[in-house]
């Protein structure tokens, strides 16, 4: 059985540890660190995001109605600083499954507007550049309000 004192002794030794243990400490991720990508479903990209807002809000094309000027948006990566798209047919699907997988091949145009869009979506839709930009923040005219009904097919995607 260990006196007062050698307990005193025992726990004045064992101090700076225990506070090593619970303390903050940093690491240091080194010089090659990468952020790991983000992988979202791409079935739901092709059946359902690209269609319904890409096409639909005309992000490619630009909308000459609205001001913008033809090919003047996503279709012309001279003209965007990102998230450069390339035009394609349709993907047809099934529900929110392609029904052609021929369509979606490596270094293809809807594999590459699937990995555009990827770098601008985010488990928190209400932070994705994705969301924020078409609403009017750092994009030059807003796509959509921010309460748009297609925000529900972000949110689903973004748990897929």
């Amino acid at each position: 059985m260990l006196c007062k004192a050698g307990m005193s002794r025992l726990i004045a030794a064992l101090a700076p540890a225990l506070l090593g243990v619970t303390g903050c400490t940093t690491v240091d991720p080194g010089p090659n660190f990468v952020v790991p990508d983000e992988q979202f479903d791409a079935d739901f990209f092709f059946c359902r995001v690209e269609p319904e807002l890409l096409v639909t809000k005309k992000c490619g094309s630009g909308d000459p109605g609205a001001g913008d000027a033809a090919n003047g948006c996503h279709f012309n990566s001279s003209a965007v600083s990102g998230m450069a798209l390339r035009n394609h047919d349709p993907i047809p699907c099934e529900g929110d499954r392609p029904t052609n997988r021929a369509l979606l091949n490596s270094g293809g145009a809807a594999q590459g507007n699937l990995q555009a869009v990827t770098l601008v979506m985010s488990r928190d839709v209400l932070t994705a550049p994705l969301y924020l930009r078409p609403t009017g923040q750092n994009h030059p005219r807003a796509i959509f309000p921010r309460e748009d009904p297609f925000l529900e097919v972000l949110r689903e995607w973004a748990k897929r």
